[in-house]
C-alpha cells in the first residue's frame, strides 16, 4: 500500500470530521432520527449563534421561526428526507440571539451498515 492509500484509509473517518469540523461557510452537522443535534461545525456556529456545547443535544426546531415549529416544518423535512432521501428547503432561520436569517438547507438521509438512520444537515446562512 502507497503512502498515499495509508492516508486515504488510516483514520480517514478522523481526517474527514476534521474537514469538516473547519469549514465556516456552511452549517454542517448530523441529527439522528429523532432530530437531536450529534455533530456541530465552525460554519454552524457561525451561522446560528451556538457553541457547541450548547447546542449538542438539543432539538434542531431550535433553528425554526415559532411559526414552522407550531406548523410541523422541521419534523415534516426530517420525514421527508427519511423517505424521499433528501429535503431541501428555503425560509427563515432563527439564530440563538433571536435576530432572523434566510436560510437554504438540505437534509440528507444517510444509512449505516446497519441500515441505521441518520441525517445530515446543510444551512447556508446570509452572504
Amino acid at each position: 500500500m502507497s503512502d498515499n492509500e495509508k492516508f486515504l484509509t488510516v483514520g480517514s473517518e478522523a481526517q474527514y470530521h476534521l474537514m469538516i469540523g473547519e469549514v465556516e461557510d456552511y452549517a454542517i452537522l448530523m441529527l439522528d432520527r429523532g432530530g437531536i443535534i450529534r455533530t456541530w461545525n465552525r460554519g454552524a456556529e457561525k451561522i446560528k449563534g451556538y457553541k457547541e456545547e450548547e447546542i449538542l443535544g438539543h432539538h434542531f426546531r431550535i433553528f425554526y421561526t415559532a411559526a414552522d415549529r407550531e406548523a410541523g416544518l422541521p419534523e415534516r423535512l426530517i420525514g421527508e428526507a427519511a423517505e424521499k432521501g433528501k429535503a431541501i428547503h428555503e425560509g427563515w432561520r432563527a439564530r440563538k440571539n433571536g435576530t432572523r436569517f434566510w436560510g437554504s438547507i438540505v437534509i440528507t438521509a444517510l444509512h449505516d451498515e446497519g441500515g441505521c438512520n441518520r441525517v445530515f444537515e446543510s444551512d447556508t446562512g446570509p452572504d
